[in-house]
């Protein structure tokens, strides 16, 4: 796997010279442009990109930094953790090492602020990094209100190895934003998607997990698809990741909290 490591501010110039690339590489893909950040091009700017609150990562490949990530924290309680800054260099693009940050900085927030969530901005025709997020679990919560070409994805802030427990699926289902056999998704053909995943799971059985984020008033799940195709093959439970989630914003796609469903979700998180 791709070696991950942690930017203290004695790394300032580490940063600069992937900061720099990037800009020059995907200006499309940063709120900063290259110019800008050059008029400001001192040490001190520097030292500061990678000191607290920022959290940042750097990956390596054949021993040369290849990719950068920043954990981006803001004030108010009820303010999510962003990850920003995500880029890899084209040498090391396709090797993994995108894949690497991600987990990287999953993993070392599940350790310093378990039991929250994970949110970015990605721009909505940037399909390969929203491919790459969906795969490390992200879901598109809906668009940037200060972007309207951005759309916000978020995931649980737990090891991207976690188990997963068994829920009803009956109670899973309740928090679903839709029921893909009647609503189709605009990017998949949908029916065909469906008989593919209806097909894998009844032979593999559901290997990726359904995440499902609650609090006392609603929840919201990730896995739309997967839950539809195993209410097809009427399975009893699913393998299911929970976490909780902050009360505000209440997304669109959050369904109101049955409170015995309340129960069921705090005693499968307590015992997980």
């Amino acid at each position: 796997m791709t070696p991950v490591s942690l930017l203290n501010p004695d790394d300032w110039r580490i940063w600069r010279e992937l900061r720099l690339r990037a800009l020059a590489d995907a200006p499309w893909a940063f709120a900063s442009t290259l110019a800008e950040v050059r008029a400001r091009d001192t040490e001190g700017h520097w030292r500061d990109g990678v000191s607290a609150p920022m959290v940042s990562f750097v990956a390596e490949v054949g021993g040369a930094p290849a990719g950068m990530a920043r954990l981006m924290f803001s004030d108010g309680p009820e303010a999510l953790p962003e990850l920003i800054s995500m880029w890899v260099a084209p040498e090391a693009r396709g090797s993994g090492t995108g894949h690497a940050l991600i987990a990287t900085a999953v993993d070392w927030l599940a350790s310093h602020h378990p039991e929250t969530r994970l949110r970015l901005a990605v721009i909505e025709t940037n399909i390969p990094a929203r491919r790459l997020y969906a795969r490390c679990g992200f879901g598109v919560v809906g668009r940037n209100p200060d972007d309207d070409a951005e759309l916000l994805m978020e995931r649980r802030a737990a090891p991207m190895d976690q188990e997963p427990v068994e829920l009803p699926t009956e109670l899973v289902a309740r928090y679903r934003a839709v029921d893909r056999e009647i609503v189709g998704t605009a990017t998949l053909d949908t029916p065909s998607h469906l008989d593919q995943l209806t097909t894998q799971i009844g032979r593999d059985g559901l290997l990726t997990p359904i995440d499902l984020a609650f609090n006392q008033q609603f929840a919201t799940i990730d896995g739309n698809h997967r839950l539809a195709a195993a209410l097809r093959l009427g399975l009893e439970t699913v393998p299911v990741h929970l976490t909780r989630r902050p009360a505000d914003p209440r997304p669109g796609h959050g369904r109101p909290m049955d409170p015995e469903d309340l129960i069921t979700l705090e005693q499968a998180l307590r015992a997980g």
